[in-house]
């Protein structure tokens, strides 16, 4: 973590007071294989997945502005309701919705794998997440895809391996891992795109954007909003 945690006291006091998408393309002769890598990982039942709704997986991250002290010298970029943390040679995509110029979300692209992160409203009493893997689940299966929940680094987790077409028309697949991380009255989905969403990569390729999401910062402000809806960015100062 490259910031101080604020005590639990010090943060409820504070608050009180006030892309072009990356795609893993896998081959349709390599297809099996990369649907039975994805099974072999799911190895915990639902008892664990029950245990793991329990935890607090945000003790290290993705955290709240009150949650944390910015106050060390570190270049990050401030999006006004995401403060994100890039590294050298991390190449950043914003999605703009056209009419607001509002960011709808921002993907960390490295070598050939990539994480998009979307921020929602969220109600207080949590349960968001729940409800988004049921759609994602559901939106797999109409697609003839296969889909797993699996207890991951920031909790329960989807593994998704999706049929595609390639330009040739040619059988591809695009395999991805959905990370669901809840804070208060918001929550932030990364998923996970490209070779390090693969269960056979080398951890070295998934490290630094698992550290990437944890280092995150939610803005979420004191507006009303309905669970659910979007919560949208800023671009960032300089960008057209």
């Amino acid at each position: 973590m490259i910031f101080g945690r604020k005590r639990r006291s010090d943060a409820v006091e504070d608050a009180e007071a006030g892309p072009d998408e990356v795609l893993a393309a896998v081959e349709e002769n390599d297809s099996d294989q990369a649907v039975d890598d994805l099974d072999d990982s799911v190895t915990e039942d639902a008892e664990q997945l029950l245990d793991a709704e329990d935890r607090d997986w945000r003790e290290d991250g993705p955290f709240d502005y009150d949650e944390v002290d910015l106050g060390a010298e570190v270049a990050r970029i401030d999006l006004e309701t995401l403060i994100i943390t890039p590294w050298d040679g991390l190449n950043l995509q914003l999605q703009v919705d056209e009419e607001s110029r509002r960011v709808l979300a921002v993907t960390g692209v490295w070598a050939e794998s990539g994480l998009e992160l979307v921020l929602f409203a969220a109600p207080a009493v949590g349960g968001l997440a729940a409800d988004l893997r049921a759609e994602a689940i559901a939106e797999a299966e109409q697609a003839n895809g296969t889909v797993e929940v699996a207890v991951g680094t920031f909790g329960p987790e989807l593994r998704r391996v999706l049929p595609q077409s390639g330009p040739k028309g040619e059988k591809l697949f695009h395999v991805s891992k959905v990370w669901y991380a809840e804070g208060p009255r918001w929550l932030l989905r990364g998923t996970l795109l490209g070779e390090a969403a693969l269960d056979t990569v080398a951890q070295d390729k998934t490290a630094p954007f698992v550290e990437f999401f944890r280092n995150v910062v939610v803005r979420r402000g004191n507006q009303p909003m309905v669970p659910g809806d979007r919560i949208t960015m800023r671009l960032p100062e300089g960008a057209s």
